[in-house]
């Protein structure tokens, strides 16, 4: 077998993707296993050995799912997370957390951050010995003393009002914040209110050598910040280096970031496999050209290599690349430089081992999928047509070479030499001008050759990575084609040079300033690309994730791809011709969205703090009531654009591509933050807003609407239309309604009439319009109630409730209740009322369907799917 390791890893692999699905106690699978592998041995033994490796392979499959199982089900006792599973600390009290800092203070837009590692917990006057880890948050704030400073294994003592877990936004398709966070070792976060809750302890943790590093790593973006000022720096030199050197991307803004995103060059922005690859690769280069020993080189890229990812910190993706890049460099020594596949398939069975949990992490799949790409179909097909014929060109003038190439080869060099005299003149001339002419063709023919095989690597890499960036990132760009063309080669410089000012900076400043300017061009040539890209919108598309025959049929199309061309075979075009006829359905993404014909559904989007409903009506017209919206921090951006993160995600989660009407109930953040994103992801034929006040963020709205060609409908009560058979009326605000300020009371109130069920959607309206509605005498009685203003006690009174009178009450809050949402007074009427509650932040995403008589209503907590309990005995 070539690749043995690559069957070995991809069985293993399996085998954890596989095992939530495994209901097994731990010694029912260690017998299974057991009996496995005796059976494995005695066929091979036997001489039996096809059906003897079938045996090992199956034991090795069931060697990953009982490590995923082990993985997501056991921690140590005293671990941080096992104490407060078996009650001994509680979350949402008072707790005081003694431990060492991992990294010192971390500044971020608005605040700062420490990643402390714990050694004891106190509570309720206990004390516990305890370990893992919890991020610490801390906002920036006038009224506050500022936090002292706190470097890597300083010893702390802090006292906080509680603990929250990483909470994910229960609604499909949102990011696994929870499984990410846990991935890289935060099981719990904690707000530092006050400077004085926090206590600098005598004595040091961790390794002096990590506190080493990040002082040197601080010193270097304070260099950054000095050798690029952001004044008058419209491209912000200073936050790309900072990304693209040591991995600080938390001063990327916005608009760089999506620049990055649009063009496909989003890897190249912050630190990644790719980073260290190019790192490698340059350096082995030059090494070579200096005809250093390959022991020395060896070991020189191997120290460059750890020595980066140290700086950069040490993240998941970076450790990864590193050991591919160890292993890779280990095989050269020992004469096994051809054998890619191997190395990235004992990296990749490493890493499982260690984290099987890694193996459902995009960058996983994307970091391993790069390079399977490279070495079974990038390397492969360049060595297949254009590169043969580059190294052709290597000391032409040498007959003597002619004479061991193969044929096809000898043939080519016989006839560039012809052409190149011909043209360069050097039959004519033979001195230096002819010379000079004749190398400087040879080099251009060459370097258009090159060119052909690094266009052959790009364009395979944006087809091998379409399945895995339409599942996860929801788009696909393939103007980055052409774009990483130019960036890849700017930034495999870059990296190397960028370390040589920065190490100049500690040596000599009046040098680092010196090489800071070509370094800052080079910044601004990947910006001018990057941006030129961005704008190519008919190459860029947004697109939901596909239905499985697609991903499926992706796959085979990539697997017969590999397969002609690993046989250099004439029908390889075939399986070229079904790459590109997946990655053309990839794009166009010609899917039904997944709605239910002939029924109304009515979806309250678990958003945090903030509204976003999805009504889907019964023969597929769709409506989104509100975007939600983060609310910002004390004056810093929000921490997350909902529109972007969550109710995109979702809305391509049901494969829907347009929306028929958006409405915006009124004009506050947290209901209209979200939809600037939405307008920008998806088709829009109509916007409906109310005769609320104006404000800079509706105007904003309103200029991308007209941008996008999105009509805009100005609704108030007395209003109505059917779609699809189903009646939507506004029953307020009145026409007459002129507020000099955005409020609540100009929330849009929505009446959903569907054959004998009604719903009411009425945004974040108060008493006073509460009161208005119950006096105006119609019927207000429905069957579900969106309860107003996430349960504040300004809403909800008795005489609405009464006249409303629902059966369901649903309640679109955040987590946490961070603004004492919902009330207890507002609970207690709707308990005292009889009306069964729901709420997004304890049910999640909440799903209301009828077919105009019956009524169902499901949430995401009911749906979830959950790993079964692992039994140990």
């Amino acid at each position: 077998m070539r690749n043995p390791l690559l069957s070995i890893t991809g069985v293993f692999a399996a085998g954890i993707w596989f095992a939530p699905h495994a209901y097994l106690s731990v010694p029912e699978q260690l017998l299974i296993l057991g009996v496995i592998l005796l059976s494995a041995a005695v066929l091979l033994r036997a001489d039996y050995y096809g059906y003897g490796m079938a045996c090992a392979l199956s034991g090795i499959f069931v060697c990953g799912i009982l490590l995923a199982a082990i993985e997501h089900a056991y921690l140590p006792p005293n671990h941080i997370e096992s104490l407060a599973e078996r009650g001994m600390i509680r979350a949402e009290q008072p707790v005081v957390i003694t431990g060492w800092a991992v990294n010192g203070k971390v500044a971020r837009p608005g605040g700062e951050t420490i990643d402390l590692a714990v050694s004891e917990v106190q509570q309720a006057g206990r004390k516990m010995n305890a370990e893992g880890s919890i991020r610490l948050y801390f906002f920036n704030n006038p009224k506050r003393n500022p936090l002292p400073p706190v470097a890597a294994g300083t010893r702390l003592r802090l006292n906080l009002r509680d603990l929250r877990r990483p909470r994910n936004y229960m609604t499909p398709g949102s990011f696994d914040w929870e499984a990410y966070s846990k991935r890289r070792g935060i099981y719990f976060t904690g707000l530092v209110r006050d400077a004085e809750d926090l206590e600098i302890l005598p004595g040091r943790g961790g390794s002096a050598w990590t506190a080493e590093i990040d002082k040197v790593r601080r010193n270097m973006l304070a260099n950054l910040d000095k050798l690029f000022p952001t004044d008058h720096d419209p491209v912000h030199k200073a936050a790309i280096l900072k990304a693209m050197l040591l991995g600080e991307d938390d001063w990327i803004g916005p608009e760089s970031e999506l620049l990055f995103q649009e063009s496909g060059t989003y890897h190249v922005l912050v630190v990644s496999g790719f980073h260290v690859a190019a790192l490698a690769i340059v350096l082995l280069w030059l090494l070579a050209a200096l005809r250093v020993p390959n022991l020395l080189g060896t070991l020189v890229v191997a120290g460059s290599v750890i020595g980066f990812t140290t700086l950069a910190g040490s993240g998941i993706p970076l450790q990864r690349a590193t050991l591919m890049v160890l292993i890779y460099l280990g095989g050269r020594l020992i004469y096994r430089e051809r054998a890619l596949l191997n190395s990235i398939s004992a990296a990749a069975l490493i890493l499982l081992i260690l984290h099987p949990s890694d193996l459902r992490d995009a960058s996983f799949q994307l970091s391993f999928l790069a390079v399977v790409v490279l070495a079974t179909l990038a390397l492969p097909l360049g060595q297949w047509t254009v590169t043969p014929y580059r190294m052709a060109l290597r000391d032409l003038e040498n007959k003597e070479l002619d004479q061991i190439s193969e044929p096809k080869k000898a043939q080519f060099r016989q006839d560039m030499r012809i052409l190149l005299r011909y043209i360069s003149g050097r039959e004519r001339d033979s001195g230096v001008l002819g010379r000079a002419t004749h190398s400087g063709l040879t080099a251009l023919v060459a370097g258009m050759l090159a060119l052909g095989e690094a266009l052959i690597f790009t364009m395979l890499m944006q087809a091998g990575f379409a399945l895995v960036m339409a599942q996860y990132f929801q788009r696909l760009a393939w103007s980055g084609v052409m774009a990483n063309l130019a960036v890849l080669t700017i930034t495999a410089v870059l990296i190397p040079y960028g370390f040589v000012v920065l190490a100049a900076a500690f040596i000599w400043w009046p040098v680092a300033q010196a090489g800071a300017w070509l370094l800052g061009q080079m910044v601004q040539w990947v910006h001018a690309v990057v941006s030129i890209a961005a704008r190519m919108d008919w190459l860029n598309y947004r697109v939901p994730g596909p239905p499985w025959w697609v991903a499926a049929g992706s796959l085979a199309a990539l697997l017969l791809l590999v397969f002609a061309v690993s046989r250099r075979s004439r029908w390889s075009w075939i399986g070229g011709g079904a790459v590109g006829i997946f990655s053309v359905i990839l794009t166009v993404a010609p899917y039904t969205p997944v709605v239910q014909r002939g029924n109304l559904e009515i979806n309250v989007l678990d958003v945090g703090q903030g509204d976003s409903i999805l009504v889907s009506f019964p023969r597929g017209s769709t409506m989104l009531i509100d975007g939600g919206g983060a609310i910002p921090v004390n004056g810093a951006p929000p921490s997350v654009d909902i529109g972007e993160s969550v109710v995109s995600p979702y809305l391509w989660k049901r494969r829907i591509q347009w929306l028929d009407i958006v409405v915006l109930t009124h004009a506050h953040w947290d209901h209209l933050g979200g939809l600037y994103s939405v307008l920008k992801n998806f088709q829009v034929r109509e916007l409906w807003v109310g005769p609320g006040a104006e404000s800079e963020n509706l105007d904003r709205l309103l200029r991308l609407a007209a941008a996008r060609g999105v009509k805009v409908q100005k609704h108030y009560d007395g209003y109505a239309r059917e779609v699809d058979g189903v009646n939507v009326a506004v029953l307020s605000p009145p026409k007459d309604w002129g507020p000099r300020r955005v409020g609540n009371n100009d929330s849009l109130v929505l009446d959903v009439t569907y054959g004998a069920r009604r719903f009411m959607l009425p945004g974040d309206v108060e008493s006073r319009m509460e009161r208005r509605l119950a006096e105006l005498g119609g019927n207000l009685k429905s069957d579900v109630l969106k309860v107003p203003h996430h349960g504040s006690r300004s809403s909800s009174t008795t005489g609405f409730l009464t006249r409303v009178a629902p059966a369901f009450g649903i309640i679109s809050v955040g987590a946490f209740r961070r603004f004492g949402h919902p009330h207890e007074e507002v609970l207690e009427a709707l308990e005292h009322a009889g009306i069964r509650v729901y709420r997004t932040d304890q049910d999640g995403t909440t799903t209301v369907e009828s077919n105009g008589q019956r009524m169902m209503i499901s949430t995401y907590r009911e749906n979830r799917e959950s790993w079964p309990m692992l039994k140990l005995h």
